[in-house]
């Protein structure tokens, strides 16, 4: 399944996922996120071609969930899967999780997440946690008087790192940044620091301290940036990025054909990070470009990739069974 992402204006957004990914944009809008793949209360993803063309995803998971996602209750797809594009930096934020939504947000839901950098404009970085040895009463007067970036460990960043931040870290992407980014399929956020500027209707964004500081795990005593380590395969090389609770995720470099296994009974999520992608399958055929997402359902007979040219990359999302 083709998707069709959902663009997402933002204040810090801008026209690189056109300019970069080909993305085809509306006019005239600052556009910071392509949810490629999203079925969550605040926007919900699209199917582009095939006999599912014109769906949502929502539409999608209602009439066909349990082949889409068999042995799951009913629900919302289990992935959310986007671009982010910051043209300027990203307010200084946090995500709960399972158990703080539990017993205290029971209305927000938990939001691990891996990036994945896609370009980076020189001076490029994250933040990602706070400085070893900040203690609560400094956080809390630094986010007082709008110096908590001062405290938060600083990391650059290049074209290929893969940066994890599990629910509870205090974080932002800097400006000149552009990112894949795979997560639980959540939209909870808690802002603590939004530079001083207004939002896209002229007023200060709301922030969220109370909910943040309940939030906040301030010891990050692991590195930020994971380094995989290749593994030779003989259609190209295999990298295990992170392998957590929600999901999984693979970066694959194909140069040579490559018969699919089907991912633990559930869905996969690919999307296509370099060069271009031919499918085959019992079916059909297809081809995927830079940029482009589709999903590959568990059922999907006899398919292979095969690199157009001579490589082609592409990142593997797979959520875990029973989430």
């Amino acid at each position: 399944m083709r998707c069709r992402p959902l663009m997402k204006p933002k204040i810090w957004g801008g026209r690189g996922l056109e300019l970069i990914l080909g993305k085809t944009l509306p006019p005239d809008e600052p556009i910071g996120e392509s949810w490629e793949v999203a079925d969550v209360p605040q926007g919900t993803s699209s199917i582009a071609d095939g006999p599912l063309a014109g769906l949502s995803l929502r539409e999608v998971m209602e009439s066909f969930g349990d082949r889409l996602t068999p042995g799951r209750q009913a629900g919302e797809f289990p992935l959310l899967v986007k671009f982010l594009d910051a043209q300027d930096d990203i307010s200084i934020q946090v995500h709960p999780d399972a158990d703080v939504c539990r017993l205290l947000y029971p209305s927000e839901r938990s939001k691990n997440e891996t990036w994945l950098v896609v370009h980076v404009e020189p001076g490029g970085a994250v933040l990602h946690g706070v400085r070893e040895g900040a203690a609560l009463d400094e956080i809390c007067a630094r986010i007082s008087d709008g110096s908590i970036m001062q405290i938060m460990r600083r990391i650059d960043v290049r074209p290929g790192d893969v940066v994890h931040l599990p629910a509870g870290t205090l974080h932002a992407l800097l400006r000149g940044v552009m990112l894949l980014e795979v997560q639980e399929p959540s939209d909870s956020t808690f802002r603590v620091y939004d530079h001083d500027r207004p939002g896209q209707n002229g007023r200060p964004r709301d922030l969220h301290i109370e909910q943040a500081l309940r939030s906040l795990h301030i010891e990050q005593a692991a590195a930020a940036r994971i380094v995989p380590e290749p593994e030779r395969r003989e259609w190209g090389t295999r990298e295990l990025l992170i392998d957590i609770r929600p999901y999984r995720m693979e970066r694959l470099t194909l140069t040579g054909e490559m018969r699919w296994e089907a991912q633990a009974g559930g869905p996969s999520v690919i999307v296509v990070m370099e060069g271009d992608l031919a499918l085959t399958w019992a079916h059909g055929d297809a081809a995927f470009t830079f940029g482009e997402t589709f999903i590959v359902p568990p059922a999907v007979e006899r398919l292979t990739l095969a690199p157009i040219g001579t490589r082609c990359r592409i990142v593997v999302a797979t959520p875990r069974p029973g989430q």
